[in-house]
């Protein structure tokens, strides 16, 4: 899978431009605040609908303009696709899929494959576990659209099993109580088949990962995934036990939607002992080896888009994920093209400056 064309029209500080990329290293260099990080997030956006930026799309729209129109041109193992994505600032956004409009972003979802690298993903090893859960989610979406769908119907059920005990707890009712025995149905129900696929994904995760973490670092990797349920009969019965607990709290409070990662290097637990290199080494692991599993599942790589990474990389971890991005495509961001260590042979250098292609 590789990207063609890109063509942006009112989005962020690009008035009207168009890229052209090469299935293999394109390099976006110049200044910091020109634009190049915009580009990675217009082809993070074709992948899930989303921006990893911001959760309002108007954002995303030029100040000076009404709208912002995005254009992907790319090429799968079957044919040469087009993805059109059309925000205004009083209407929804609009997905168009080789000129076919979709109206679910499930359709979307698992078409055009990316994974991003950036600083802000250290936050997959430091931060909270939400992040990890997010990683999860977007990696098993474009894997699994069943999965996709299984999560919405989850968080769907969550909002709603939500919105009832709030209710309860600030006005009991005896009858309405009752109905959350039916959401606890559904709830265990969906959120054991979300269990089930994520373990899966990590066991298989944790197999492709460790190899590459040996060889960046020498130490040794582990991830586990970590749930406090084994079995529908088990999530629905500490659900129907703890209502009181609860509503007195205000909100469900087990479930997948509160699950983690347990990521160790070294026997040790990377989010309280990990150094810098230790948390890059992992974060590049996992990246890479999410791009093996989907080339096995999928039959081709995912665009592999890093920004700005190479700056927070020492030269041996640099020199190794250039050697592993060669057969795949790659845009990369940075101020200087030569730090990524590659000739203008090797790669199709694009200078950005304030919105523009130079």
């Amino acid at each position: 899978m590789y990207v063609k064309k890109l063509k942006l029209t009112g989005f962020r500080n690009y008035k009207s431009e168009e890229f052209e990329f090469l299935p293999s290293t394109n390099i976006l260099y110049g200044n910091n605040a020109q634009g190049k990080t915009n580009a990675l997030e217009a082809l993070y956006l074709f992948s899930i609908g989303k921006s990893f930026r911001t959760q309002q799309d108007r954002e995303l729209i030029s100040f000076d303009e009404n709208f912002t129109r995005l254009y992907v041109e790319f090429e799968d193992r079957v044919r040469t696709n087009e993805i059109e994505i059309v925000v205004r600032r009083d209407r929804k956004k609009q997905i168009k899929i080789n000129d076919v409009p979709i109206s679910k972003m499930g359709d979307l979802i698992g078409k055009f494959c990316v994974i991003l690298f950036s600083p802000d993903e250290l936050n997959l090893t430091k931060g909270s576990p939400n992040a990890r859960r997010r990683f999860l989610d977007i990696a098993l979406s474009q894997m699994r659209p069943k999965y996709y769908h299984i999560l919405k119907r989850y968080n769907k059920v969550l909002e709603q099993r939500n919105n009832l005990i709030k209710k309860l707890r600030f006005s009991p009712d005896a009858r309405a109580k009752e109905t959350l025995f039916v959401w606890n149905e559904k709830l265990s129900e969906y959120g054991i088949a979300l269990i089930e696929y994520r373990k899966s994904f990590v066991e298989k995760l944790y197999e492709y990962s460790k190899q590459i973490h040996k060889e960046i670092s020498g130490e040794e990797f582990e991830i586990k995934y970590k749930s406090a349920f084994l079995s529908k009969e088990e999530f629905k019965e500490k659900l129907d036990t703890s209502i009181e607990k609860e509503i007195e709290q205000g909100f469900t409070l087990y479930g997948p939607h509160r699950d983690d990662l347990d990521i160790f290097t070294q026997g040790k637990d990377i989010k309280t002992y990990g150094s810098q290199g230790q948390h890059r080494s992992a974060v590049l692991a996992l990246k890479l080896a999410q791009a093996d599993m989907i080339y096995e599942e999928m039959g081709e790589y995912p665009v592999l888009l890093l920004d700005d990474i190479m700056s927070e990389l020492d030269s041996v971890r640099r020199a190794y994920l250039v050697g592993k991005i060669k057969n795949k495509q790659v845009i990369i961001t940075c101020t200087d093209a030569d730090e990524i260590g590659m000739s203008s042979g090797e790669a199709n250098l694009i200078h950005i400056e304030n919105g523009k292609i130079i």
